[in-house]
Order: structure tokens, then C-alpha cells, then sequence
């Protein structure tokens, strides 16, 4: 009896490219010794299999369920052809030919296999810095152009040897079809210089030295994945204290990198969600709650800061590095303040040069700057809040109810940027791109929309931005030629990214609190409600507002946000409170100015941020009167919580203005202050601020009477808040949806800009 034989073209899309999935294909087809062929195509791969019904479902069924480890199949598309006689299984060299997947791969850190090869002395591979696979290595980093092919590849340059070469045909090995795979005969190499560019050795003597070097207080700048970092010995107090020096970051918390969870353990109470995170093949930096007393890491690593920034090693030139340190690294961006990642060796050496002692370099290239992604756990679940090595770009599909024609281009904010291209119904995201606050920056940024945009070949014919006309994005959109413009408000945009994130589509309480953004008004918004349905978006609440004495001086001086806040509160009198931390941040002359500024409302604009009533807090607290970094005052007023749990809040109330209920903040104000008067504790204080936060979305939320609740911006990085949050509005049977996969900070703005002017029209 003849087995009938059919045939299936299957086309997949998704993150499928560089993760060895045409192998599992060809592997798997011969397992159950199907006909036909796999290749990559521009669209992601396609597959032709030929053989009897039940063996091509069982095949089907086993792609699904046992894709390889690093793969997601976002679309698989079935159809049924005449068979053509197939009389083997072949990979096909890929095609390239019709429009771009916006799915890319990006860098995945070294696996449990190749870790065990670069420390196994009977290995070809031993103590080799750049040995992968199929299932780990740079991807986005190195990549030149699609579909991924090594030829496509800035490891194009190093030919295979004949035992590679035997690996990479094998259908039985890892590396069958490895794009980034080499090994010490026909591979990159390490070599150690001195800050003048002077060659001291190379490969693991390299390696060694550099280890040395680092024991004994040197700074390193060693080539990583995506760009350069900044290294030195994290026990070493001097030699941390020499970093901030040389780095000009004087407070901001640096970020280690550990050899294993057994040194992070000395160091941090880990949970299980933060190990899984840690251990994840993206490898970011994940923030941990920090040891007290810990004599593994010196205090000037997170200075007065109760959490830590942790890294493992994600890379096997860090891995071995890491073997021959006895303590963990500083590890830090490789740039100047403002500027972006150094990328190319001559570039480090010419920019880094007055900061490093030694070079660390290699001479694979790195063709864009990815820097290192952060995370925290919230609520039992991961929080992006910066995106880049191990998960940018990032594919995101939009919940719109037709794919668009329109291919566009969303340019993001001024601060944490990144940007986006539409494509259909997806979305892509870039790197985490920086603050554009330099000519160095600006380039970078205008770079990278060129460099992803050439990748996938999107040609936008629409670009959109924030509202604000001073930021640097607006500027670059308005300088756009031939191309539609549109514009979108920055809360507006919060609030659809993480509806985008969510695919959420149904009316929602939108809640989105941040430091500021330009409102429609033209007043600086940052602690807004608004109800969403039908495309709909209308601000229902908001914080009633108050000066900044300076303009976006306050951002960096919390104290004049205070001392703004207080002056609506108490009028000129307030200058005879000399019992009042932000009166006394001041001297004299200081005061006189400022008096004069509020009185005449001199670069005064108003505001209604829970970011800068954090500030004022703060301030008020004495906890923070000059920042020195973003969001230094509110995370001081957070963390200084600590153990302390209670239900007690301050006391509420509402005003109607303008159309809207304003949480009027000056009965919270005098019994904050009352508290201080009496010596209550600042922890205490503390908490009841978080506490009366979460009283005002609970009050407001029974108000607007809807189901589901979206939190967006950049205050719910806040861990306290947005846990208590989540956890009052659950137990009311309140549907609740917090950005997780995309940055609820300005980082994630570009998606929420994509999504309003997907779902209006240009």
C-alpha cells in the first residue's frame, strides 16, 4: 500500500534568525525523514516538506512545541502545494530579495555549553574569548544586513578553519550553521595596551594582566558586546572613588558584574524572580536589595542606597576575566557623560584615554552601540527600565484592528530616547539611545535611526513626536522632508505604550505619573488620570499645581521645587520658616533672588508632576536638596522606607478646577510638616507620602468607574508605589496593567507615539 505524500510550505516569522532554528529544522525533518527544504528569507524562514500526512503534523507539531531555546515564533502560515519528488532534506543558501522581518535577533549571553569549553583544559576552545554557537553570542551587534548570514555578519573577515568549518556542516553539532562562530585558529583575539596605544600582550596573557592590573586599583576599559566599559575593583574604595573622579558622576550608583550567583549572594538578598532574571540568556543588570555591612564592594559603588545594580557575566572574555578576579567589577558605560558608547578601538582610545589605565581590546567589530539593559522585579514579575543588550531591538505588535499601509517613524523624547518603526501591525524598537543633551549624542541618535531603518529597508513617510518643540527629537522631525508630521502628547504617549505592551484595546483608567512632559495647556504635566475609549483620550484628574522656581533648573534642585510648592502653600511668609530643610538649603542672597523670582513669577512655569512633588518631599525631609543624577530625590524618598509598614496616610482632598478634580496637596503639606515639627520619624513620613499616593488612584479609580487601570511613567519605576497600587485596586477586583517589557520611563514613548497616530490617522 502506497503512503500518499503531500507537501506544506510553511512560512514563519519571529525571532528565528540566529538561534539555530534552521538547523532544528533540518534536524527534525530528517529525524522523521521528510523531503524538501529550509531557507532564510527576508520575511523570516520558509520551509518546504514533503512526506504522508500524519508524519508532516507530527513535524508540526514538534516545531511548535520544542523550537529551539532563544526563538519565538510570532506567526507560522500553512499552506498546502502538489508535491515536486523531493529526495533529501537541504539547507538552502538564504534569499533576499522582498521586504525586511522586523524581527532581529539581538545579542544572547555565552550558554551553560560554551562556558564549560573556555574552562575545559582538553577543549580546542579553552580559554578562547569568543567561543558560541547556535544558541548564544552576538547577534545585533555584528549584524550588517539581513537575512543573518555570517557573509551579512562583521565576523565576515575571519575565515573558517577546516575544523570549524567541519562543525559548522555538521548537522549533529551546536554549530551547525553558528553565523558568529570561531575559535582560536581562525577567530578574533584579545590584546592588552596602555592608555598611549602601546601593545603589552595579547589573548589570556592578555587577560591575566588585565585581572592583575585591576587587583592593583588600575581602571580598564575593555571592549565588550555592544561597546565599551569602564572596570575596576569593586573592594576597592580608592579605586572606585578614582572612577567617579575621572567619570564625573559623583553619587550616581555604578553597576557590578559577578562571576557567579555565589559571589552575588555575598552581596545581595536575591530573590527567585531576580535569579531567574540574572541567569536569563539577555543577562541584564538587575537591581537587587543590598547587604548591609557587606565587605565585598566598597561604600562609593551605590553610595547611600539600599539597592545594587547586578550583572553576571554575559560574554566569554568576561567570563574569563572574572575567573582570575578574586572580587567583583565595577562595570560601567564606556563614554563620556552625555555622549554615546565607544564602539571602535581608535575611538576608546582617543575618548577613554584620560580615564583608563589599560585597554582591553579585541578586533571583531562592533557595528552599533548597545549598551547594558536594567531590571527590577515588581510585583513578582519582571520591569524593563532601560532596553538594550540582550533585548533590543524589541518587535512589539500593535493592537490596532487592520494592519496600517502608513510606514512610520516615532522619534521618542529628549531624555532616555529611543525611537520606532511601524511596519504593518508591528512595531520595532530601538536600543536605549541616551539623553540627546550633546552634539556626540544627537549624531549617535541620528545614526542609529539610519543604521535600523537601512537594516530592516523601512522608508517612513510619516514621522511623529512629543509636543514639546525644544527637544532635540522634534527638532529632527520638523527638519523632515516629504514626509507627514504629527505630533503627540507626552502623557498621551505613556499612557498608549503600555496599552500597545498589553494589546489592550477596551476602555481604560489611564494613570500616568512622571517628572514632566508639555500638556495641553502648555503647562508641564506629570501627574495626570484619563479615561480612554474609542481612541478617545480625556484628562478626567489631575495634581493641583504648583511653582518651579527656575524652570529646569528645579529638575536638578529639588529644594527650589520645594521651596515652589511651599510658596503656593504659605505665600511670602514662608521666608520666615527657618525651621524648614529647603529654606535652609539656601544662603541669604540665594533666598532674596528667589523670593523676588516668586513673587514676580520670573521663569516660574507651573507644574502638576508627582515627580517634583517627590523632589519636594524630599527636600522638605532633608533627605535631598541637590541631585546629582535623574530621579535621585525620589528614589532617596523611597528607599527610606525601608522596614517600616503602616496603613496610615495623610490626609486627602479634592478641588474642582479647570474642568478637573485637582488632588489639592496643602492639607498633606501642613501635616507632613507637623510631623517633622513633632519629631516623627522620616521613614514613617515617608511611607504615609506613598500611602496618600495610592489613597488618591484608589479615590479617583471608584470615581471613573472602569474595570482596568494602565500605569505609566516614569514615577512607577517606584517600587513601593506601584506594588501598593497594584495590590489595593487586585483586591477590589480592578484589572491592572503596568509596563513590564518596555520601559515605562521616556524610554518607552516612541511605541505610545506609533500607536496614536496608527489608530487616528495621519
Amino acid at each position: 500500500m502506497n503512503l500518499k505524500i503531500i507537501r506544506k510550505e510553511l512560512l514563519i516569522t519571529g525571532l528565528i534568525q540566529g538561534v539555530g532554528f534552521r538547523p532544528f529544522i533540518f534536524t527534525l525533518a530528517e529525524d522523521l525523514g521528510l523531503k524538501g527544504w529550509v531557507k532564510n528569507t527576508d520575511d523570516g524562514v520558509m520551509v518546504n516538506v514533503e512526506g504522508g500526512r500524519s508524519v508532516i503534523d507530527d513535524f508540526l507539531e514538534q516545531l511548535q512545541e520544542n523550537s529551539p531555546i532563544n526563538s519565538n515564533i510570532e506567526t507560522l502560515t500553512i499552506t498546502e502545494h502538489k508535491p515536486q519528488g523531493y529526495k533529501v532534506f537541504k539547507l538552502q543558501p538564504s534569499e533576499s530579495k522582498g521586504k525586511k522581518s522586523l524581527f532581529v535577533l539581538p545579542d544572547i549571553a555565552s550558554c551553560p555549553k560554551c562556558i564549560a569549553e573556555i574552562f575545559d583544559s582538553t577543549s580546542r576552545r579553552y580559554q578562547y574569548a569568543f567561543t558560541s554557537c547556535s544558541h548564544c553570542g552576538p547577534r545585533y551587534s555584528i549584524i550588517k544586513a539581513l537575512p543573518y548570514d555570517r557573509v551579512r555578519t562583521a565576523m565576515q573577515g575571519f575565515s573558517l578553519c577546516s575544523a570549524c568549518l567541519s562543525e559548522y556542516n555538521n548537522p549533529a553539532d551546536r554549530r551547525f550553521h553558528a553565523q558568529a562562530m570561531a575559535c582560536p585558529d581562525c577567530g578574533p583575539s584579545v590584546e592588552l595596551l596602555d592608555n598611549a596605544g602601546q601593545a603589552l600582550c595579547q589573548d589570556i596573557s592578555a587577560i591575566k594582566q588585565a585581572a592583575d592590573a585591576l587587583s592593583k586599583g588600575a581602571i580598564v576599559a575593555l571592549k565588550g558586546i555592544g561597546g565599551f566599559q569602564l572596570l575596576v575593583d569593586a573592594s576597592s574604595q580608592s579605586s572606585v572613588a578614582r572612577l567617579r573622579d575621572k567619570k564625573s558622576r559623583p553619587e550616581k550608583p555604578f553597576a557590578l558584574m559577578c562571576r557567579d550567583m555565589q559571589q552575588v549572594d555575598h552581596i545581595a538578598t536575591v530573590s527567585a524572580v531576580e535569579q531567574q532574571l540574572l541567569l536569563s540568556s539577555a543577562a541584564p543588570i538587575v537591581l537587587v536589595n543590598k547587604k548591609k555591612n557587606s565587605l565585598d564592594i566598597a561604600d562609593a559603588v551605590a553610595p547611600d542606597n539600599t539597592r545594587i545594580g547586578i550583572m553576571l557575566a554575559c560574554s566569554p572574555l568576561h567570563h574569563l576575566l572574572l575567573s582570575y578576579c578574586t572580587m567583583p567589577l565595577v562595570a560601567t558605560s564606556g563614554n563620556i557623560s552625555n555622549e554615546p558608547l565607544c564602539i571602535d578601538n581608535q575611538q576608546a582610545l582617543g575618548k577613554l584615554g584620560a580615564i583608563a589605565d589599560l585597554f582591553l581590546l579585541h578586533d571583531r567589530p562592533i557595528l552599533r552601540p548597545i549598551d547594558d539593559s536594567i531590571m527590577q522585579e515588581v510585583y513578582g514579575t519582571g520591569m524593563m527600565l532601560r532596553a538594550a543588550r540582550g533585548y533590543a531591538p524589541m518587535t512589539i505588535k500593535l493592537p490596532v484592528t487592520k494592519a496600517t499601509e502608513i510606514p512610520a517613524l516615532a522619534l521618542g523624547g529628549h531624555l532616555k530616547n529611543t525611537f520606532a518603526l511601524s511596519q504593518g501591525d508591528y512595531a520595532i524598537i530601538s536600543q536605549h539611545n541616551g539623553d540627546l543633551e550633546s552634539f556626540a549624542a544627537v549624531s549617535g541618535f541620528k545614526q542609529n535611526i539610519e543604521d535600523l531603518s537601512a537594516l530592516v529597508q523601512h522608508q517612513a513617510i510619516a514621522v511623529i513626536r512629543d509636543n514639546h518643540t525644544d527637544y532635540f527629537s522634534s527638532q529632527y522631525a520638523d527638519a523632515q522632508r516629504d514626509v507627514a508630521i504629527a505630533s503627540v502628547q507626552h502623557h498621551h504617549a505613556h499612557l498608549l505604550s503600555c496599552m500597545a505592551e498589553h494589546q489592550l484595546t477596551e476602555p481604560v483608567l489611564g494613570i500616568v505619573w512622571d517628572g514632566a512632559g508639555l500638556g495641553d495647556d502648555d503647562t508641564l504635566w506629570g501627574g495626570e488620570f484619563f479615561s480612554v475609549e474609542k481612541n478617545d483620550i480625556q484628562r478626567i484628574a489631575s495634581l493641583r499645581g504648583f511653582t518651579l522656581p527656575g524652570g529646569a533648573v528645579a529638575i536638578k534642585e529639588p529644594r527650589r521645587a520645594a521651596l515652589g510648592l511651599l510658596w503656593e502653600l504659605m505665600g511670602e511668609s514662608l521666608f520666615a520658616q527657618t525651621d524648614l530643610a529647603p529654606i535652609n538649603a539656601f544662603n541669604e542672597y540665594e533666598l532674596s533672588l528667589l523670593q523676588q523670582a516668586l513673587s514676580k513669577q520670573i521663569n516660574a512655569p507651573h507644574c502638576s508632576s508627582i515627580g517634583r512633588l517627590f523632589d519636594c518631599i524630599a527636600s522638605l525631609l532633608g533627605l535631598c536638596q541637590m541631585s546629582s543624577f535623574e530621579g535621585q530625590a525620589a528614589q532617596r524618598l523611597e528607599q527610606s522606607i525601608g522596614a517600616t509598614a503602616t496603613s496610615e496616610h495623610y490626609p486627602l482632598a479634592w478641588v474642582q478646577a479647570d474642568s478637573l478634580s485637582r488632588f489639592d496637596w496643602g492639607a498633606m503639606l501642613h501635616s507632613i510638616i507637623d510631623d517633622l515639627s513633632q519629631a516623627v520619624s522620616k521613614p514613617l513620613i515617608a511611607c504615609k507620602f506613598h500611602n496618600t499616593l495610592v489613597e488618591m488612584v484608589l479615590h479617583i479609580t471608584r470615581i471613573a468607574g472602569l474595570n482596568k487601570v494602565v500605569l505609566s511613567g516614569g514615577s512607577f519605576q517606584n517600587r513601593y508605589l506601584t506594588e501598593a497600587i497594584i495590590t489595593r485596586l487586585s483586591a477590589l477586583d480592578i484589572e491592572v496593567y503596568w509596563q513590564q517589557k518596555v520601559p515605562s520611563n521616556d524610554g518607552g514613548l516612541a511605541l505610545g507615539q506609533l500607536l496614536s497616530v496608527i489608530n487616528k490617522g495621519i
